[in-house]
């Protein structure tokens, strides 16, 4: 379900040009992309949505659109910014469409003129104009146009009305800059560009260093407002956040609420009805074999696809908190929790992500700063629970544990403290000092038709991942169930070419109390997809899943599932990062941490009266020495030195800047 852009492989068509879309971070250049070509590109009220060059055919012409990772100068800060230089002096494009923030307009100008001094057409396109109008500013576009020498046009990126204006707008632009185009311009007569013609002389360019006159633009009255007041303090968004999640973790997961209630019916529509309905069908024909097979599947199914409601209420927030601006807020205010962990309030961004696909979350991470510190959170996303993982801890859940809310809330709140546990960790691995550097987004009232189109589009991805991968690996597994070594049909499972080949997996799940290879099986099982596991196990144990382990070994299991490595398409995502062998390495150490860990959890719970006591005394040595080497370095001081200083406002030896 990677909804996040990655680059790709250039589009190359007879007689194409090619367009790119340049600007600061958090402009609107996505959703204006969107709108131009169709696509369902990332989008987000926040820095680092766009990581890679996504490229699409503008609908009805034969020229491709380019949208580049935002960047805020020519002197490259993070990775992804780099992708953006590169292309910009590249000069492999045809023209060049600048997007720019109203309000932040004058900021925008020297990375606008390192575009223009490239020779090729550009024209600049305002959004965000509404925003400048409620601080007072003004900005006079057509004037604008005649002191830039360029074409100037503000549009609403949420506004239909605004894109077809803007279709318009480009329709001339194209025609008059000599690019092919397929319709036909109301601007083709007034060619804007005779000007320009390849004479971009010392004159012209220092016009884009000046700043703009105040009869053309002026960007109103600074300030913050009052929401922006209450929530950017560290005190209120911190807990905010978290109180807004639990809350929508118990609307999605407690007894009697809306995800409960919708799950139980989505289940009993496509396992009971439809895949009743089929069976009855194909049994009353005699295929009673074939009877069995389709009520497995739709058993499979409908128990994989009945958490459609809940995802939807979960990933509904997280849109929600993205669109309005909350996340870049959030991510600004915990950088003081993320420098502790060896990372900085970007990696945020990463771990939100994390909740909905660890290989989308992977691709985010070249919006960080430096390449140590991408793999320093490419080894630790993994530890956040994604939704594929969901699925298999409801599974768990709904079989072992009374308090469905509850327990499920301890797995993810777990899942975080086990990241920074890990990143701390990591951070004695890669080494090297942060430079944290992040504009902090305005805070704005979502807009429910953007969230709705993403959520949508999520939600589609994920039922078309269950009724491909997921559901053609239960159905071979159905059948190497059925059938042993010489291909004939088997009544015992333990003789089916699944149970010969997967005997010695069970071996590996010992110390956690497991004894049963089919549990070990479908633990395997999420390499492919991790939905898989939950489904292997509805195909194994149905209802009765509760009889093949104690309630130890499912704490221990559960915690297996929370920190063993990711999917193949979670792990290829790493390795264009960083490489196949670097990334085959993270997992396999990963793999090697997961079962430690699910071995020790094992052995508490069992033997509780010992284990307990020289686990927390284990910790309190861990944190002890930890705080001593700190303070020894001297980024810590004396609680009572009189320096005024608490923990949550120590100053830090690195570049901190709001833009």
């Amino acid at each position: 379900m990677n909804s996040v852009r990655v680059e790709k492989k250039r589009l190359q068509l007879p007689l194409q040009k090619r367009v790119i879309f340049a600007g600061n971070p958090n402009c609107g250049k996505t959703t204006l992309f969107n709108a131009l070509t169709g696509a369902h590109a990332k989008t987000g009220n926040w820095h680092g949505v766009t990581v890679g060059v996504c490229e699409r055919l503008i609908k009805g012409e034969n020229i491709v659109l380019a949208d580049l990772p935002g960047i805020y100068s020519m002197d490259t800060l993070s990775l992804e910014e780099k992708i953006t230089r590169n292309e910009i002096d590249g000069k492999n494009y045809d023209a060049v469409l600048l997007i720019a923030d109203a309000v932040t307009l004058q900021r925008s100008m020297p990375l606008f003129r390192r575009a223009v001094a490239s020779g090729k057409p550009a024209a600049l396109i305002i959004t965000m104009l509404d925003v400048l109008k409620r601080r007072g500013g003004i900005l006079n576009c057509e004037r604008l146009s005649e002191y830039l020498h360029i074409p100037v046009v503000a549009v609403d990126a949420r506004s239909k009305k605004d894109i077809v204006r803007l279709r318009n707008f480009l329709d001339g632009f194209f025609a008059a800059s000599g690019i092919q185009t397929n319709t036909k311009s109301i601007f083709r007569k007034k060619n804007i560009f005779h000007s320009l013609e390849n004479k971009f002389g010392e004159n012209l360019l220092e016009v884009w260093e000046k700043s703009l006159p105040a009869q053309i633009y002026t960007n109103g009255k600074a300030g913050e407002s009052k929401a922006e007041k209450f929530l950017f303090r560290p005190y209120i968004a911190v807990p905010l956040f978290f109180i807004v999640m639990a809350l929508v973790f118990f609307l999605a997961f407690a007894r009697g609420m809306p995800g409960i209630f919708l799950k139980d019916i989505t289940e009993f529509l496509i396992s009971d009805c439809l895949g009743g309905f089929l069976v009855l069908k194909i049994e009353s024909t005699g295929a009673i074999l074939a009877a069995e097979f389709v009520g497995a599947i739709f058993s499979g199914l409908g128990m994989l696809l009945s958490f459609l409601p809940q995802i939807a209420i979960l990933y509904f927030a997280l849109f929600m908190l993205e669109e309005s601006g909350c996340m870049s807020a959030l991510a600004f205010m915990t950088d003081g929790i993320f420098n502790r962990a060896g990372l900085t309030g970007r990696a945020a961004f990463s771990l939100l992500m994390g909740f909905g696909c660890t290989a989308a979350a992977a691709l985010t991470t070249r919006g960080l700063e430096n390449e140590k510190l991408q793999r320093r959170t490419l080894f630790i996303l993994p530890y956040i629970p994604c939704s594929a993982k969901m699925p298999v801890f409801l599974t768990l859940v709904s079989a072992f544990f009374e308090h469905k809310f509850l327990a499920l809330s301890a797995i993810y709140f777990s899942g975080v403290l086990f990241f920074f546990f890990a990143a701390y960790a990591a951070r004695l691995i890669f080494r090297g000092e942060n430079v944290f550097v992040m504009e902090v987004a305005r805070l704005q009232f979502p807009s429910l038709r953007l969230v709705s189109k993403s959520l949508l589009f999520y939600l589609k991805q994920f039922i078309i991942k269950i009724v491909t991968v997921v559901s053609a690996f239960l159905i071979v597994s159905w059948f190497l169930l059925r059938f042993g070594m010489d291909f004939r049909p088997v009544s015992d499972q333990e003789q089916s070419i699944l149970g010969v080949l997967s005997r010695g997996l069970k071996y590996l799940f010992y110390p956690m109390g497991i004894k049963d290879w089919r549990i070990a099986l479908a633990a395997v099982s999420g390499l492919t997809a991790k939905e898989s596991v939950a489904g292997m196990l509805n195909v194994f144990f149905g209802s009765s899943l509760s009889e093949a382990m104690s309630v130890r070994s499912a704490i221990a299991f559960t915690v297996f599932m929370l920190t063993c490595p990711p999917c193949i398409s979670a792990i290829a995502a790493s390795a264009k990062e960083t490489g196949w062998a670097r990334a085959i390495g993270y997992a396999a150490m990963q793999l090697g941490i997961s079962f430690l860990f699910s071995y020790a959890v094992y052995g508490m719970l069992a033997f509780s009266q010992i284990a307990v006591p020289c686990c927390l005394g284990l910790c309190i040595a861990v944190f002890s020495f930890s705080f001593a080497a700190e303070k020894k370095k001297g980024k810590i001081s004396e609680k009572n030195s009189g320096s005024g200083r608490s923990f949550l406002n120590i100053k830090r030896e690195r570049r901190k800047k709001t833009m």
